[in-house]
């Protein structure tokens, strides 16, 4: 079997896609990867795949949709950023990746095609080459609004080569991984008839940057993770706030800053204060006892699938939701932009660190990962998607 993987170019779409990938490697199949050009040279290729240039970068994609849509106003609602996102993703993104992806289909010669649930063009172009579609989700589901508009937005597209649109752009035609635990995920899954669980598994190429020696040769106290991962990593002042916060306490601090800003912006540092500019997260958690991050859905469902609590900053998009999904849960804690001060980040992480409730409720989501059937048991439902086999998914666990 032959797979084309599609996209949308950043490490938060493209990292969670990757187990799945490596499994169907595993299996005998063949995957190669459509993104971004820039991705694919920088990112993709390196980690091992085949690559298709296609589609826009995010920077594009995002300035056409400020022209287009307009600038969101300084006090945007939760529900404006998903409508700013169905529109980027759907209205902007979309339509001029479909062609992309159709010749990277036929090039590659492909069987399947699975695709991240904000990519939009690739149902549109698995339609038109007469293959089935997978959606492989990185997080919590979406709310209908997302994906009621998103299919609005995206139809015409679909017109214009030749198929006929569906409701929210046919991303729930044939199976949708869902790789959110149940405790985490969004009560609207239980609409989505083609879920299937897969448990999220971390990915960051450690063979490529291990963790340095000094890791392990910390002084005793627990460590605690800084991330803004790599897209809100600019926003202002809030590394600085932590890290200040943080500065000369009873742990060691580890923070890192992604790869497009430099370290020294954080000024001198104290003496428990780490500062890299991206160390692999599925090696550092091992040493961690707590993690502080913008609630993004990759470093969350990492951290929560080693049973870490949390301090979440969340700056955008689906950050809140998480946030607050974590809090109820009891595994974490959330400190809102503009409640953000050293102060408030030192005395949560003391709280967080000193309680073992956020531990243990954190393990009980950890339990729950565990349980999920893993990349190389979702590969067989990929194969009968494709054969049209008797259907052998693996059951959801009814934890």
């Amino acid at each position: 079997m032959r797979v084309l993987c599609t996209c949308v170019p950043g490490f938060g779409h493209f990292h969670p896609m990757v187990p799945l990938a490596q499994a169907l490697t595993a299996a005998g199949h063949e995957v190669a990867f459509a993104t971004a050009e820039r991705f694919c040279r920088r990112v993709v290729e390196p980690a091992g795949f085949t690559a298709f240039a296609a589609g826009l970068s995010p920077i594009v994609a995002h300035e056409r949709t400020l022209e287009r849509y307009g600038q969101p106003k300084a006090d945007v609602s939760e529900a404006e950023v998903w409508r700013f996102g169905a529109r980027m993703f759907a209205g902007v993104a979309a339509p001029p990746k479909v062609e992309d992806l159709v010749a990277a289909a036929s090039e590659w010669e492909a069987d399947l095609v699975v695709h991240d649930m904000t990519d939009f063009a690739a149902p549109v172009a698995a339609a038109h080459r007469g293959i089935p579609w997978v959606g492989h989700s990185f997080g919590a589901l979406q709310p209908g609004e997302f994906w009621d508009l998103a299919g609005e937005l995206v139809a015409p597209t679909w017109a214009a080569w030749g198929v006929e649109p569906e409701p929210r752009g046919a991303m729930f035609r044939h199976l949708y991984l869902d790789v959110c635990p149940p405790s985490f995920q969004s009560d609207e899954i239980a609409e989505i008839s083609v879920a299937q669980p897969l448990r999220p598994v971390a990915f960051d190429n450690p063979e490529q940057a291990p963790l340095p020696p000094w890791v392990a040769e910390l002084p005793p106290g627990p460590t605690v993770y800084v991330t803004l991962g790599t897209v809100v990593n600019h926003s202002p002042e809030v590394l600085e706030r932590v890290v200040e916060g943080l500065a000369d306490g009873p742990w060691n601090v580890i923070v890192t800053v992604g790869r497009d800003r430099d370290p020294a912006e954080l000024g001198r540092l104290a003496a428990n204060v780490h500062v890299e500019r991206y160390l692999p997260q599925s090696l550092l958690l091992e040493h961690c006892q707590l993690v502080v991050c913008h609630a993004g859905s990759g470093t969350t469902l990492a951290a929560l699938a080693r049973s870490l609590p949390l301090l979440l900053l969340p700056q955008d998009a689906n950050q809140f939701w998480n946030a607050d999904r974590a809090e109820a849960l009891g595994a974490g804690h959330t400190i809102r932009p503009d409640d953000l001060t050293p102060a408030a980040v030192r005395h949560a992480v003391t709280r967080l660190l000193d309680e073992p409730g956020g531990r243990v409720r954190a393990g009980a989501v950890a339990t729950e990962i565990a349980a999920m059937p893993g990349p190389a048991a979702v590969v067989a439902t990929l194969v009968t998607l494709v054969t049209g086999a008797d259907d052998s998914r693996p059951e959801r666990d009814a934890s």
